[in-house]
């Protein structure tokens, strides 16, 4: 095994450690009520189904044979596995067995089930019992102030989710990755950091100077750098970055399903108090896949696939440039989400 990579010990830390935080696995939209949905989170296949009044996480295999239960049918409020007829409730247990009808149900008839919520447009899933924290904070998603732009959905990342929150966070590639957009070769000075655990997340917060563009509200035609404050809130696989700049605020909402240790599903969406013509959110999706096609390569990249730990001085952070980076990592361990 390579150095490189990490082991399957590191890998199950990894998963353990996130799978007490929720995180998305679909769009609201890809979960109708008239069939189940096949998804994974943290290298575990799940059935996702509307039944009753909420939504049902399963592990996707059936108790009887090992079929699929997201290949089953909906029927009357239970979720039918396609091979035998076994029906499972709400809660993951076993309701019908049309081969035993008339006796006992075994005890044992049941699946794993997990806390599953509908929250701005995403179904999320927590793999633990209790999760250690709520939802990402997303207050503009409800706030009629704010446009928001459709989902955008960028499959198949070949990284952790935490590298991809890294990415997002990190103001100082800015100049290098993305210059003449978010940047500026010639200007790569860090600006002054501050960085802090507030409840249940990270912020980190900052001011630059940045070239004109869609999301800071620039005019038309306008030239030189424009002063952008930006408050960005850090969640174990979420950012929602808020940019005050002349235009208005620009919100990024930008949320990871982790399907496995170095694979993952983004989704974002924009918000943004100006510019109020939803016919131009394509043009602000375009933006961010800009943005989204610049970071990919490099993030891809990255070796370890998991964050080293702080104390190993494999990744060699420098201050102040790299505080916020620093602060986002010190709090995953300090939440019992190890790397390698």
């Amino acid at each position: 095994m390579s150095a490189l990579e990490p082991s399957p010990a590191a890998i199950e830390a990894f998963n353990t450690g996130m799978a007490g935080f929720w995180h998305p696995v679909a769009l609201t939209s890809e979960l109708t009520a008239d069939r189940p949905l096949a998804v994974e989170l943290l290298g575990r296949r799940l059935a996702l189904a509307r039944l009753g009044d909420g939504i049902s996480a399963f592990d996707d295999l059936c108790r009887h044979f090992g079929a699929a239960l997201s290949i089953g049918q909906i029927v009357d409020g239970c979720l039918r596995c396609a091979y035998h007829g076994w029906t499972y409730d709400q809660g993951g247990t076993v309701v019908d067995i049309p081969a035993r009808r008339g006796l006992p149900i075994p005890r044992e008839a049941k699946v794993a089930c997990y806390p599953a919520t509908d929250a701005f447009g995403l179904v999320w899933v927590c793999l633990a019992e209790h999760p250690k924290a709520g939802l990402p904070a997303y207050p503009e998603f409800a706030d009629e102030a704010f446009v928001k732009t459709p989902y955008r959905t960028y499959e198949g990342w070949q990284a952790a989710a935490t590298r991809i929150v890294m990415a997002a966070l990190d103001d100082t590639h800015f100049p290098w990755v993305h210059p003449g957009i978010l940047g500026d070769p010639s200007q790569p000075e860090p600006p002054d950091h501050k960085a802090w655990v507030s409840g249940d997340h990270l912020v980190a917060a900052y001011t630059i100077e940045q070239p004109p563009n869609i999301s800071l509200g620039s005019a038309e035609g306008a030239t030189g750098l424009e002063s952008v404050t930006y408050t960005n809130n850090c969640f174990p696989s979420t950012i929602r970055l808020h940019k005050e700049a002349p235009g208005g605020v620009f919100i990024l909402f930008q949320t990871m399903q982790p399907i496995a240790h170095n694979r993952s599903r983004i989704f974002l969406q924009v918000a943004r108090n100006f510019d109020l013509d939803p016919a131009r959110d394509e043009s602000y999706l375009a933006f961010e896949d800009v943005i989204q096609s610049q970071d990919k390569p490099v993030v891809e990249s990255q070796r370890p696939w998991l964050l080293p730990p702080l104390s190993s001085r494999l990744m060699l952070y420098v201050r102040p440039a790299d505080l916020p980076l620093i602060a986002y990592q010190k709090w995953l361990e300090e939440l019992g989400i190890p790397q390698i």
